[in-house]
C-alpha cells in the first residue's frame, strides 16, 4: 500500500528530526548519506505504486530466533558489473553471528522476490544507481558488486511492537547498505540511529516519505531502528522498507 494513500495518515503527525547535517548527499566523512525523496527513485509513478503494493504479498519470516512473528520478507541476489545489473540464481542469505547474534550463523532460505513483477526493471535501475552513488561517495572507480535485496514489512501487533532491527545496533557485514522507505500505515516509531565505531551518535532520523533513504558505509558505522507501535489500537500497523546490501566482489565479506 502506498503510504500517501493510507487512510490513517501514518506519517504527518510525527516530526522528522535529525542530529547532524542532513542534505541530499552529505556527511560522507561520517560514512552516511541522507537521500531525500526522489533522489534515487520517483515515488509518483505507476511503476512505483506496483512496486509498493507488492509488499502486501510478503510471506512471514520463519527464521526469527526470538520467536517473533512481526516480520515479513522476500529476498533476491544480484551482481552489478560493467554497467549491468544481473539477477543471480536464488540462494540462502547468510550473516556471521558476529554481525547478527540473533539470527546469524545459519543459511536462511527466504521466499524469492517474484520473477514476473513489472517493477523489476525499476529495481535493477535502483540497484545500478545506488552502486553509482557509492562510487561517487567513496571516490573510487565503479567496480563489481555482490548485491542482496530484501523486501521487509514490520508489523506492530496488538500489544506487541514490531522490531525493524531485533539484533539492535549493528553492522551487516557488507561494505555499503541502503535503507529505502517504501511506505507504511498507522505506526509511530521507526526512527533510524547511526553511530560511529565508538558508539557516538551521528544521526537520528525518521524516514518519513516514500522513496527517502539512508546510504551507509557499513565498514565505518553501525545502524539500528526503533520499534514501531500502532497509533490506533486494533487497526493494522506496518512499516515497509527495501534494504540493499553491497559487498565488493574480490574482497572478503564480513557476513
Amino acid at each position: 500500500m502506498d503510504a500517501s494513500s493510507s487512510p490513517t495518515a501514518p506519517f504527518h503527525d510525527f516530526d522528522l528530526h535529525a542530529r547532524g547535517p542532513v542534505m541530499g548527499e552529505a556527511t560522507l566523512d561520517r560514512g552516511l548519506i541522507v537521500l531525500p525523496q526522489g533522489k534515487l527513485v520517483d515515488p509518483d509513478t505507476p511503476t512505483w505504486n506496483s512496486f509498493a503494493n507488492s509488499w502486501a504479498d510478503l510471506p512471514r519470516d520463519t527464521w526469527m530466533a526470538d520467536g517473533g512473528t512481526y516480520r515479513r520478507r522476500r529476498y533476491a541476489a544480484y551482481e552489478v558489473a560493467d554497467g549491468q545489473c544481473t539477477r543471480l540464481p536464488h540462494r540462502p542469505h547468510f550473516q556471521d553471528r558476529g554481525y547478527n547474534p540473533l539470527n546469524g550463523g545459519v543459511e536462511r532460505w527466504f521466499a524469492p522476490i517474484e520473477q514476473d513483477q513489472p517493477w523489476l526493471p525499476m529495481l535493477a535501475t535502483l540497484i545500478h544507481d545506488t552502486a553509482a552513488a557509492i562510487a561517487r561517495a567513496s571516490g573510487r572507480e565503479p567496480h563489481a558488486w555482490s548485491v542482496e535485496a530484501h523486501q521487509f514489512r514490520i508489523e506492530a501487533l496488538s500489544g506487541h511492537p514490531g522490531l525493524p532491527t531485533p539484533e539492535g545496533m549493528h553492522r551487516d557485514g557488507r561494505d555499503w547498505v541502503l535503507i529505502l522507505l517504501v511506505g507504511g500505515s498507522n505506526y509511530a516509531g521507526g526512527e533510524s540511529r547511526v553511530e560511529d565505531a565508538d558508539g557516538a551518535c551521528l544521526l537520528e532520523h525518521r524516514l518519513a516519505q516514500p522513496g527517502e533513504a539512508l546510504l551507509l558505509n557499513d565498514r565505518e558505522v553501525r545502524h539500528g531502528t526503533t520499534p514501531i507501535e500502532a497509533v490506533i489500537p486494533g487497526v493494522p500497523a506496518w512499516r515497509d522498507t527495501l534494504v540493499l546490501t553491497f559487498a565488493m566482489i574480490g574482497c572478503a565479506e564480513g557476513g
